[in-house]
């Protein structure tokens, strides 16, 4: 599994706001707070990550939102752990 460290803090964030199966965010409030000038680079990021299965997606009302998989909880948590020791 390669991953970025653009993909790395779209991760914590979802992991910061507890963002699991039933807990989901929608795409716009995930790409809020990063660089502007990155927005596409974020987008293309939460696209792969979509695709190789980490993230899943749900259709709300309001747009796509996506969320972590639970499945991977533990392989992302231990991935996060060499970024940020605090977890």
């Amino acid at each position: 599994m390669l991953i970025d460290s653009i993909k790395i803090d779209i991760l914590y964030k979802l992991w910061r706001n507890r963002c699991f199966g039933k807990g989901h965010m929608l795409i716009d409030n995930v790409l809020r707070g990063f660089p502007r000038n990155k927005i596409k680079e974020f987008k293309k990021a939460i696209d792969e990550l979509i695709n190789d299965g980490i993230l899943g997606v749900k259709k709300t009302k309001y747009g796509e939102a996506v969320f972590i998989n639970p499945k991977m909880r533990i392989k992302i948590r231990n991935l996060l752990k060499k970024y940020y020791d605090f977890l």
